[in-house]
């Protein structure tokens, strides 16, 4: 019974595996190269078994996204780690999926091999199905957090510059233009997000959609009070240079304030470092030698 159930299980991981590995080779074509081939070579029919392919595996993984809006929140959270792709939503799953089956299958395996009594190993095995499904969420979650909280440090620095560049005589979008390549090198997920809001701009989106789908797809909460301000300065018709740089010294006392915040919990973070870590090999090395020679009296005066 064993034998068949570890065929089984390996079967299905081969075959997980071989459906993963082609469909990333097929989302990883390039879709402007394959519309240039078909206007050029008029081969439509090529490209219209690729977009069969796709659409298929699109529908097999489909099964895993309860509705579009989920679909679109899952779109959007990945967005904010950095994955424009439309198809890193498939990715996503994808690859919850297949490290489930393959932490599953391994535990599986293990377990037969140390042979695992029955409730212990279907234990283990759900256990690791629950780890590799997770493990992926924990990672893009990580990333998200790192991602913003580097942006959220470079935004005031931006403002300076924008402010800069626009009291220069810059409009708005050169000077996000100008920010987008100072920024390569100290904020480069900043950089790229400027990029993709010059390339709004410019295609005719209005500015107040653009620095809110910035907002979207960063979720700093900085940027999204800086596209309010736009918003608001471009309605009232005020000045862009005074709203940015009344956003700038706002910005800028926020960070000052979350530094002293730090600074105030590093104190009550420390206590425990010390009590469990610190204290007792103090005590150790300051009353060790004081009770061995305690001890050694002791001994030598008993009876």
């Amino acid at each position: 019974m064993y034998i068949y159930l570890i065929a089984g299980l390996a079967f299905v991981s081969v075959f997980l595996i071989s459906f993963l590995i082609v469909y990333f080779i097929i989302s990883r074509n390039d879709p402007v190269k394959q519309r240039l081939h078909g206007l050029t070579a008029g081969n439509e029919d090529g490209n219209l078994y690729t977009k069969r392919r796709i659409s298929l595996i699109k529908k097999t993984l489909g099964f895993f996204r309860s509705d579009t809006a989920e679909s679109s929140d899952t779109r959007r959270w990945l967005a904010q780690a950095g994955y424009y792709n439309p198809q890193a939503v498939y990715d996503y799953y994808g690859i919850r999926v297949g490290g489930a089956i393959l932490l599953g299958a391994l535990a599986a395996v293990l377990g037969l091999h140390f042979r695992i009594e029955l409730h212990q190993l279907l234990l283990i095995t759900a256990t690791a199905l629950l780890v590799g499904s997770y493990v992926p969420k924990l990672r893009v979650g990580g990333k998200i957090r790192r991602r913003a909280e580097e942006i959220r440090r470079a935004v005031p620095n931006m403002l300076d510059l924008m402010v800069v560049c626009v009291e220069a005589g810059l409009s708005l979008t050169a000077s996000i233009q100008k920010l987008a390549n100072e920024t390569k090198i100290s904020c480069v997920p900043l950089s790229n997000e400027l990029h993709i809001l010059t390339r709004e701009i410019l295609i005719g989106k209005a500015k107040g959609e653009a620095f809110r789908n910035l907002a979207d797809r960063t979720g700093v909460e900085e940027l999204r009070s800086l596209a309010v301000t736009l918003i608001q300065t471009d309605k009232l018709g005020t000045s862009v240079a005074k709203s940015l740089k009344v956003l700038a010294d706002s910005m800028r006392f926020k960070r000052r304030q979350r530094a002293e915040e730090q600074a105030n919990k590093a104190s009550v973070k420390l206590v425990f470092p010390l009590v469990f870590l610190i204290f007792p090999e103090l005590l150790v090395v300051l009353v060790g030698p004081a009770l061995i020679t305690l001890t050694k009296v002791l001994g030598d005066v008993a009876p």
